[in-house]
């Protein structure tokens, strides 16, 4: 049964129509359908280029006002984002995307569950008729904050010299301090994510059916990595030398094969995916919840695959150019966005998208040899 549903994971795409993204063309003219595609698209390029704008406008201004551009057009793009837009965009997209049955949540759709968010009311209040889905869903719950609990002592093992470091005028040179003092840590954690991080950022109605999405996105991550490991290996290595002129794609760090060595140390990988599932989950609120819908609106992605195909590469084109000038994050990047659209588009779930991103992206960060800055200020002096 787990076999069979991981294998329809990697054979079939089951889109998830009723999440805003399948259009109701018997209730708007085809005019005003086209008029909304082509908004949705240039929408997307038009704060796609601010976005970039803001990342490398260091590169053509001073630093003063680099500050203050980054604050103009900065802060203003992402009360659009991530505020504003999803408003806008129900009042006169509600009659073309809502599904019969879901007019009277409309605009709760479109703000929380239609990005793959959780909302907050659904989760300590429930809707009407509904079981408040911290109640509801409890063993999901449960079960995500011992995930993330586990993820923690990794981090706390592979830290540990760390911790001493930064946190040790806290606890003194007692090891007892100390694990009550990680201990602490781990459950101030835990009530965040319970009480803050869970009903804004987990969406739990359909977190189950996400689970086959994550094994796979987990296993063919593991693969993908493992080859670009071995391309390493055997193809660059031995020019090592001789790319290190190569300023966007020279090699830095251990060689590729001494690296793998870290798969004999799963806490090393479990502790850098504690901290990157947070930052996965914020990447995929930018790409997938904002830049995938958009897109998704803007090809009729539920007619055909290759509509469908042309949202995602969108999508993974826009993640991959934010990675400029690092070419081999653009290369993994571009394939990871792509696929995670893919994953994105039947579950609309942001939170289990970033865990996957999170494992992929430690993973990688282990096994290759290559530098994860990008920006204005990985170009050459």
């Amino acid at each position: 049964m787990i076999l069979n549903e991981l294998k329809r994971t990697f054979t079939t795409v089951d889109l998830e129509l009723d999440a805003g993204i399948a259009a109701r063309t018997e209730y708007c003219s085809p005019h005003y359908l086209n008029t909304i595609r082509w908004w949705n698209f240039i929408e997307a390029w038009a704060m796609f280029a601010l976005v970039m704008a803001v990342v490398w406008c260091e590169y053509w201004l001073d630093k003063p006002d680099t500050q203050a551009f980054r604050l103009m057009a900065g802060l203003p793009g992402i009360l659009w984002m991530f505020l504003l837009s999803p408003l806008v965009h129900y009042r006169y997209e509600k009659q073309v995307f809502l599904r019969p049955g879901q007019e009277k949540h409309g605009l709760s759709l479109y703000f929380w569950e239609f990005r793959g968010l959780g909302n907050p009311v659904r989760y300590y209040r429930g809707w009407k008729n509904e079981r408040p889905l911290l109640l509801a869903h409890w063993k999901t719950v449960l079960g995500v904050l011992v995930f993330l609990s586990a993820l923690y002592i990794c981090a706390a093992v592979t830290f540990w010299a760390e911790i001493d470091n930064r946190y040790g005028q806290y606890y003194g040179e007692t090891i007892g301090s100390k694990l009550l003092f990680i201990a602490a840590l781990f459950v101030a954690l835990n009530l965040l994510w319970f009480f803050v991080g869970f009903p804004f950022m987990l969406r739990l109605d359909n977190f189950t059916k996400c689970l086959r999405f994550i094994a796979a996105f987990l296993l063919g991550g593991f693969i993908f990595i493992l080859l670009f490991n071995l391309f390493f290996q055997v193809v660059l290595e031995p020019f090592r030398g001789a790319l290190e002129s190569w300023h966007f794609i020279r090699l830095r760090g251990a060689p590729a094969g001494e690296r793998l060595a870290v798969l004999a140390d799963p806490f090393a990988i479990g502790g850098q995916w504690a901290g990157y599932v947070t930052w996965g989950w914020v990447q995929q609120l930018i790409f997938a919840g904002y830049f995938g819908v958009l897109f998704s609106r803007a090809f009729p992605v539920d007619t055909s695959r290759w509509e469908l195909t042309k949202a995602c590469l969108c999508t993974a084109t826009a993640f991959c150019l934010v990675h400029l000038p690092n070419v081999w994050l653009m290369a993994f990047t571009f394939m990871g966005g792509f696929l995670g659209t893919f994953f994105f588009l039947q579950t609309h779930n942001l939170f289990a998208l970033g865990l996957s991103q999170g494992f992929s992206g430690s993973l990688l960060n282990k096994l290759t040899p290559i530098n994860f800055s990008v920006g204005a200020g990985q170009m050459p002096g």
